[in-house]
């Protein structure tokens, strides 16, 4: 009691019972010491649901559009830069040759919860309480009910389970079927209850594996063929057989029958369909977690066992497929070989991995008998084995482990391989699955009670797996998500591939960090799986993958282009399209359908800029014109002499030297003219003596008398 369990590495707590005091029921001493009492059926209401866990949240990027919000995978991809220069080079505009590439696939919508295939496999476990107790020979055993009734009735606490089965296997089948409406569920059936002589078993008349209905049938066919075979053959046409308090009834061969079922032995499981098997008993596995205590039982004293507690190791079994490993775990191994366990031969069997699931779901039923409940009157007080008084009697510790070990190996075997359980109304599993099971007489021996609702309903309820409400993709042979580059785009030479799958508990372990560099075609792309493991290559609700890596232009276009091969219309209409029918895409099995889907990553951009040429030396202008000397100052020449005449005459424009009044302009520096109403005076020197001009106003009276203004 209190120690702490390791379940496929998560620890759990020891399961414990609630004390309350029942008017049906009494609570004990013993019981209240240990920790432990038990509810009555009516008091004992189930377990609320289990939220689900926050989604985990993951910071992404800004993606490029056309992410399908419709399937069940959402699909991004995205670049940056947004421009990147042609060839690899660093020399154009965009200063950069290298573009970073981001594919996401994230589970964000539930998947439609049915499986399209499902074939169901009953192990059905056949020892004295479970309702087939051979009533009619001598009195066996010490169960004070038998001893009263001389062994002609009931044990104390028989479970009617068996009858109940027998009599209703049709309708069992019709309800499974009926509460999966979108499946197509077909079954068969394993028996067993015997474990070797000397390990609490007599010899000779027992067996730990037997296959009834070895095909898988449908429903209506279900019925029939569990009459024709384990009730006419195994049961002799009724419903008892050769099952006694002189076989064991604490733990049995349950990892023989489990082993045999999952690898198929005698069985024709299919590859297209989930497979599940549902076992039914109230025994412990021989696992060394799991001791069965029998001196404080009823046992019969003519073929007890060495020691008190039945064997804790599984011998190997021989089966038409192969033979199993010698001490087989429960759901840890025992000889160091981690796959050495009905637990992970659930995930690493082929039959199971080939399934759509990728796992054999076990669902597990403890039938409500004296095995199961510490409270039992057949649990007596005296057993008269050596020290058997020593916590023996109803309610005390030896039947209260018993009963709990029980128990626990069911809880853990549901857990672990992501079945159900169900068991009696007061007991609940570690996870806080209550048990929902009303006890039920065994009635008559001749006409026992074929009728039990709430075992009913726990049958109509089995699981199909943790995949039935979770599940979103599958992974197939070939990768998961690939990337398929477009024909002017390649991975870098140095792409510094990352890669993270997020779960909402955190990271796997198993993640594919490098891709696979894959060749078709003559065309090379890259490939990843989910996880490297393939029973757990699948996404659930809330699981992210992400992977990043370099790309470069490799040649023409220049200007926007497309960065992946897609399918869609988008993707047509940037210029995309599939690569030798290859294009980047996300590859699974959806668990709404058994049918493999392909979905499209949608389209990435990158603008690619030409590298700038390279550039002439630039051209120096020629230096300016050498400035052109001064213009000369030409003298006047000689003029002769002429006898000013009366005669005034006007000399047209084209008379004029432009050279030459260009120069005396210059010369002069640059004379003012004036033009206005008067004519240019020109002084002749040789005509007077006087500087002035004759026509200026005399300025002094010592002047010679001039000519006199021109008005």
């Amino acid at each position: 009691m209190g120690a702490g369990l390791v379940l496929l590495g998560v620890a759990i707590s020891v399961l414990t019972l609630v004390v309350t005091s029942s008017p049906t029921r009494a609570s004990t001493p013993g019981l209240a010491g240990a920790g432990y009492s038990v509810l009555a059926p009516e008091a004992a209401p189930p377990a609320p649901p289990v939220a689900p866990p926050p989604r985990f949240a993951v910071p992404t990027t800004v993606a490029a559009p056309g992410g399908s919000s419709l399937s069940p995978l959402t699909l991004q991809i995205a670049s940056a830069p947004a421009a990147i220069c042609a060839d690899g080079s660093n020399t154009c505009t965009a200063g950069s040759g290298v573009a970073r590439v981001t594919l996401t696939a994230a589970a964000t919508q539930p998947a439609t919860p049915y499986w399209p295939n499902v074939q169901v496999a009953f192990v059905i476990e056949t020892t004295a309480y479970d309702g087939d107790f051979d009533h009619y020979n001598s009195f066996y055993g010490q169960d004070p009910c038998a001893i009263a009734s001389s062994g002609q009735g009931p044990l104390c606490e028989e479970s009617n389970g068996v009858p109940f089965f027998v009599a209703n296997a049709g309708t069992i089948a019709e309800a499974i079927q009926a509460a999966n409406p979108h499946s197509n569920v077909s079954f068969a059936m394993v028996d067993f209850f015997g474990t070797d002589c000397g390990d609490w078993n007599d010899c000779g008349d027992s067996y730990m594996y037997h296959v009834d209905i070895p095909d898988f049938v449908g429903p209506s066919a279900f019925g029939p063929a569990v009459r024709s075979t384990f009730q006419a053959q195994i049961l002799g046409g009724g419903y008892t057989g050769i099952f006694g308090l002189d076989d064991n009834f604490l733990h049995s061969p349950v990892i023989t029958a489990l082993y045999g079922t999952i690898i198929g032995s005698g069985l024709t499981w299919s590859a297209n369909t989930h497979h599940v098997i549902v076992w039914i008993g109230s025994t412990a596995p021989r696992d060394p977690a799991y001791v069965e205590n029998y001196w404080v039982s009823p046992f019969d004293h003519c073929c007890s066992g060495t020691q008190a507690d039945g064997w804790t190791c599984e011998p190997s079994y021989n089966f038409a497929n192969g033979a199993s490993p010698n001490c087989e775990g429960w759901v840890r191994s025992q000889d160091g070989n981690p796959n050495d366990s009905i637990a992970a031969l659930a995930h690493t069997a082929h039959q199971c991995t080939e399934s759509i699931g990728h796992v054999c779901t076990i669902d597990v039923i403890d039938l409500w008998d004296t095995p199961t409940d510490p409270l039992s009157l057949s649990w007596i007080t005296d057993p008269g084995y050596p020290s058997g008084s020593a916590g023996a009697g109803p309610g005390n510790t030896g039947p209260t482990q018993d009963a709990e070990h029980i128990i626990l190996a069911g809880c853990d075997m549901a857990q672990a391989t992501g079945g159900t359980w169900d068991g009696p109304a007061f007991w609940t599993c570690p996870n806080g699955q209550a048990g929902t099971l009303q006890y039920v007489p065994h009635g008559g021996l001749q006409d026992p009670n074929t009728e039990n609702p709430t075992l009913f309903n726990a049958l109509r309820g089995i699981g199909f797996g943790p995949e039935y409400k979770t599940l979103v993709a599958n992974g197939t042979r070939q990768p998961m998500f690939t990337f398929v580059p477009e024909s002017n785009i390649q991975v870098a030479p140095d792409p510094q591939f990352t890669s993270a799958c997020v779960t909402p508990g955190g990271f796997l372990p198993t993640c594919q960090r490098a891709p696979t560099v894959l060749h078709t075609y003559g065309l090379t792309y890259l490939g990843w799986n989910w996880s490297t493991n393939a029973s757990t290559n699948a996404l659930y609700v809330g699981d992210q993958w992400t992977a990043s890596f370099n790309v470069i232009n490799s040649g023409p276009p220049i200007g926007l282009v497309p960065i992946d091969a897609c399918d869609s219309p988008i993707c047509f209409a940037g210029h995309s399209t599939p690569e030798n029918g290859l294009y980047t895409w996300a590859r699974y099995v959806p668990a709404s359908n058994g049918t493999t889907d392909v979905q499209s990553f949608p389209l990435a951009q990158v603008t690619v800029v030409q590298t700038a040429s390279p550039e002439p030396p630039p051209v120096t202008p020629p230096p300016p014109p050498p400035v052109p000397p001064p213009f000369p100052i030409l003298a006047a020449p000689p003029i002769p002499t002429i006898v000013p005449t009366p005669t005034l005459n006007i000399l047209g424009v084209t008379n004029l030297s432009v050279q030459a009044t260009a120069a005396g302009f210059l010369g002069a520096g640059f004379m003012r003219v004036g033009m206005k109403n008067r004519p240019v005076a020109m002084k002749v020197a040789a005509l007077s003596k006087n500087a002035g001009s004759k026509f200026d106003n005399v300025s002094s009276k010592d002047a010679p008398p001039g000519v006199g203004r021109f008005e």
